[in-house]
């Protein structure tokens, strides 16, 4: 798990100090809300490096491809934003990022709705996937032997390598309890 000299473009805007957006990387809300920021250009540019490096260290434990390192159409930016390329490597902060990454997981909302009452929580295993559990109780009274019927190794849901297949399997399951739920 390592990269080494990797540059993405973002762009550089004064908020309260400086934020540095990465909108082609982070394209829900890159244009929005910044992956970092601070005081000065300069200090929010050295934290943007930080904050890059263990977003990418992210997707690689997560089993994800790197991001592709789209450019910013030029007609996107305002006067406000500056463009500004980033440039990072896991060897600058390996060792921040292998004393946290192991804590690293996933929250999976039914239909990625984050007020959604399914929740699932995901861990990685031993052997390098991920165990996709329910997050406490399914909100539906619901007999346990229907529960494991359903899924034989509730509230285990599955072992996956990558979150899609995670979301995936998670939706799966709610929508047929929720079927039986209704039958009953």
């Amino acid at each position: 798990m390592t990269f080494e000299n990797i540059v993405y473009p973002a762009f550089i805007k004064q908020e309260e100090g400086f934020g540095i957006h990465f909108p082609t990387l982070l394209p829900k809300y890159g244009w929005e809300t910044p992956l970092s920021s601070g005081p000065t250009k300069k200090e929010a540019i050295q934290n943007a490096k930080k904050a890059l490096a263990y977003l990418l260290a992210g997707a690689l434990y997560d089993n994800e491809d790197l991001p592709s390192q789209a450019h910013i159409p030029a007609n996107l930016v305002t006067e406000e934003m500056e463009l500004i390329f980033i440039k990072t490597s896991y060897s600058d902060y390996a060792k921040e990022i292998e004393e946290h990454i192991h804590f690293r997981h996933w929250h999976i909302y039914f239909n990625r709705d984050e007020k959604s009452d399914f929740q699932a929580v995901a861990y990685k295993n031993r052997q390098g996937l991920w165990d996709v559990k329910v997050d406490g109780d399914l909100p539906i009274e619901m007999a346990q032997e229907k529960l494991i019927q359903l899924c034989p190794t509730y509230p285990v849901i599955c072992n996956v390598r990558r979150r899609d297949d995670a979301e995936e399997a998670f939706d799966s399951l709610v929508l047929r309890v929720k079927k039986i739920k209704k039958q009953l």
